[in-house]
């Protein structure tokens, strides 16, 4: 029950139980950006030989989405993150109500001046990636997964992306994602102190890399099938 309290309860608890949660979802979304590069692999890459003689990248992505709705396991992996993002986004919450209550700074910010405009503003980036994360699973997951109204995931995709509109919303996401990322990831393992201190100016460094990687691969995506 102890644990139970301090995992819940305290500051240090929850800031913990979001500093888990965000590095599950960053793991997640290294596994998610490397299935959806399949969507712009070249036609000269095909056929592949060690897919099975796969002739497309269309063939390709479907034959790749069906593994993933259809394995148990990856399911099971799926629930794990859909949990974690609301006990992200709730923790986000009580700890933002906290600090502010208290008066006090804001999650891992202590000083202003040497601290980034982003890591000030996560709360908004976070707003900004609620409303994305809501508008690509109405587009996709709700269609395919759920409703079950769109059997070819990867022509949804492709005609998806032919609108300019959305690719620019894709875009916006994407950018807050990206700065999101830069500071979450360094701040989770601060919370977590899981480094000596001498070791966390490595983390940002790392941190920063990993950020710019995966916004950069996952905005080419929806550009290069739009000019496609």
């Amino acid at each position: 029950m102890a644990y139970k309290k301090g995992l819940f309860k305290t500051s240090v608890g929850r800031k913990n139980l979001m500093a888990v949660t965000g590095l599950f979802i960053a793991f997640f979304l290294i596994i998610h950006l490397v299935g959806n590069l399949i969507l712009i692999i070249p036609d000269s890459w095909f056929p592949i030989e060690f897919w099975g003689g796969v002739e497309s990248a269309h063939d390709m992505y479907n034959a790749y989405s069906h593994f993933l709705v259809h394995f148990w396991p990856i399911t099971l992996v799926a629930w794990i993150l859909y949990i974690s993002i609301i006990t992200h986004v709730i923790d986000a919450l009580l700890i933002t109500l906290n600090n502010n209550k208290a008066k006090g700074d804001k999650y891992q910010v202590t000083d202003n001046s040497t601290s980034t405009w982003y890591s000030r503003n996560m709360g908004v980036l976070g707003t900004v990636i609620g409303l994305f994360i809501f508008i690509h699973m109405a587009q996709f997951w709700l269609k395919y997964k759920v409703l079950g109204t769109e059997h070819d995931l990867y022509e949804l995709v492709v005609t998806t992306f032919k609108q300019w509109w959305v690719v620019l919303i894709y875009e916006i996401g994407i950018i807050a994602l990206g700065f999101h990322l830069a500071h979450g990831v360094e701040s989770a393992h601060r919370s977590l102190g899981a480094y000596p201190k001498g070791l966390m100016r490595v983390i940002k460094y790392i941190a920063l890399c990993f950020s710019i990687v995966m916004a950069v691969l996952y905005a080419i995506i929806p550009i290069i099938i739009y000019f496609k």
